[in-house]
């Protein structure tokens, strides 16, 4: 008998199972507390968001926030004496998610809301003769985070770029490139020399 008992509650379990697994109850935005159909034809993925402790449907990762700045053309560079100058050549956008740049003020990207950290990118294209430098300023001062790079003296028609680490900011916070040159050159407008701001989750 017991047998018997045992082989039937294993029936009805199996039977149970036939249809396939139940879906998981568990903390969520739909039904009672069941896991969304995901992913759909919308692109949309399962996503856990630990601010409420549930799973949504939605894009995987957060949207990128940044803006890119370039030259519409070659840009004289004057000699610095040694003294760090903002760099204020800026005047074409590429793109700007979150109005990071404004004509009005084209050295600088200015942070808006939501955003506290951010990435600095730059690449420079330049001819003449080197001996400068280039250097992240967070309200025209220097900032941990910032790059250093240089292109040394005696290498003429050269250039570099360079990533900046995470730099911590609020809005309203100005980011701009500071520069120093010994010499005059001249930034040249090609592919190569641009400005980029990114905002870090």
């Amino acid at each position: 008998m017991k047998t018997i008992l045992l082989g039937l509650a294993g029936a009805l379990a199996l039977a149970a199972y036939g249809a396939g697994p139940a879906r998981a109850q568990v903390v969520g935005p739909v039904g009672h507390g069941e896991i969304p159909a995901c992913p759909d034809a919308g692109g949309n993925h399962l996503n856990y968001v630990p601010a409420s402790g549930r799973f949504a449907c939605g894009t995987t990762g957060a949207p990128w926030v940044g803006a890119m700045v370039t030259l519409s053309a070659d840009a004289a560079m004057a000699a610095t004496g040694g003294n760090l100058v903002q760099m204020n050549v800026w005047n074409s956008k590429v793109f700007d998610t979150s109005s990071f740049w404004s004509a009005a003020a084209p050295g600088q990207f200015t942070i808006p809301a939501g955003v506290s950290r951010v990435r600095v990118s730059l690449s420079i294209s330049q001819s003449g003769i080197g001996a400068n430098q280039f250097l992240v300023h967070r309200n025209g001062a220097g900032v941990v985070g910032s790059f250093r790079i240089s292109v040394p003296a005696g290498y003429s028609d050269d250039g570099a770029n360079g990533v900046s680490g995470v730099i911590p900011v609020s809005p309203g916070d100005a980011i701009s490139i500071a520069y120093a040159s010994v010499a005059a050159f001249t930034l040249t407008a090609d592919t190569t020399t641009w400005l980029q701001i990114e905002a870090v989750p």
